[in-house]
């Protein structure tokens, strides 16, 4: 039995079986229980590796609470005193389940261990090839864009800055649209995707002739992350004063007709949240302008 108790967090492929370095391998074949997102992903994980004898034991975003401590407990007494903390792909803990198992380990003197591997947010931020002096990590975005412009205003207060987010392919362009209101058109994307598969894609564009890439059709599948080079200079709504209806409505179709593949209706609802100004007001007053 081991004198200390240990929890090793075992970075697993995020597409590519042969990424699995012998350590981490080596690891889950000694440890006394693995702890993992989903015991069927990484049940197939193990068969692959020629150790399914592995106990498995679930632990994700709807049970972590309650059942870290009792991992806890349980890494405590078992045999080897030792686990492993493992995600469906990549690096648990990050915006993955595990950090509050990790958390009560801390809390109770369990030696923590690292077996590091692949990483989305990692390779997305050394293929984009932005130099800035501070990288900054959202996870998922939040799905209105209000709270979208929320995030975008925090990447702003510390610019220059690399902001990275992860996102479905069902919303990349509708998130796209919303960053192309915040931030400038020049401001430099990198959108990945598939990493380390077959098909792995680095789309490094402008923000808006990315946009308009994705709207004429290039395809996109799979969990994307998309990387920004967000710049002092960057932003087109961040730091502004109020404006009044008219001033909002002539600075929507300068937006226009810089990217005429903004969405009227959604373009009135962010500037109208912008300036804390009524959206159908501001759409109306907008069509006026265009005809005048």
């Amino acid at each position: 039995m081991n004198s200390q108790p240990v929890l090793y967090i075992v970075a697993t492929p995020i597409g590519t079986l042969s990424d699995m370095s012998p350590r981490a391998r080596d690891t889950l074949a000694r440890v006394s229980f693995v702890a993992c997102e989903d015991t069927r992903r990484t049940k197939e994980l193990l068969h692959a590796l020629a150790m399914p004898h592995v106990p498995l034991v679930s632990l994700h975003e709807h049970n972590e609470s309650e059942k870290s401590q009792h991992l806890v407990e349980r890494l405590l007494v078992s045999e080897t005193r030792t686990a492993a903390l493992v995600s469906d792909a990549g690096t648990p803990a990050i915006s993955d389940p595990g950090a509050l198992f990790v958390d009560a380990c801390h809390e109770a003197g369990i030696r923590i261990e690292n077996v590091p591997g692949p990483s989305s947010l990692v390779a997305a931020v050394a293929a984009a090839g932005f130099l800035q002096p501070r990288v900054l990590f959202s996870g998922f975005l939040p799905r209105t864009p209000k709270d979208q412009r929320e995030e975008f205003r925090r990447w702003s207060a510390v610019a220059p800055c690399i902001a990275v987010c992860f996102e479905s392919p069902n919303r990349i362009i509708s998130t796209l649209q919303n960053a192309a209101v915040f931030f400038s058109a020049a401001t430099r994307v990198c959108l990945s995707r598939e990493i380390s598969k077959k098909f792995e894609e680095h789309l490094r564009l402008p923000l808006n002739d990315l946009l308009k890439t994705l709207e004429d059709g290039h395809l996109i599948k799979g969990e994307c992350i998309i990387t920004f080079e967000v710049l002092s200079d960057a932003n087109s709504l961040a730091l502004v004063p109020k404006k009044d209806i008219a001033e909002a409505a002539e600075e929507a179709l300068q937006a226009l007709e810089q990217n005429p593949s903004l969405h009227l209706k959604e373009l009135s609802r962010t500037l109208a949240t912008q300036y804390e100004l009524h959206p159908k007001d501001l759409y109306n007053a907008i069509l006026a302008r265009r005809r005048t």
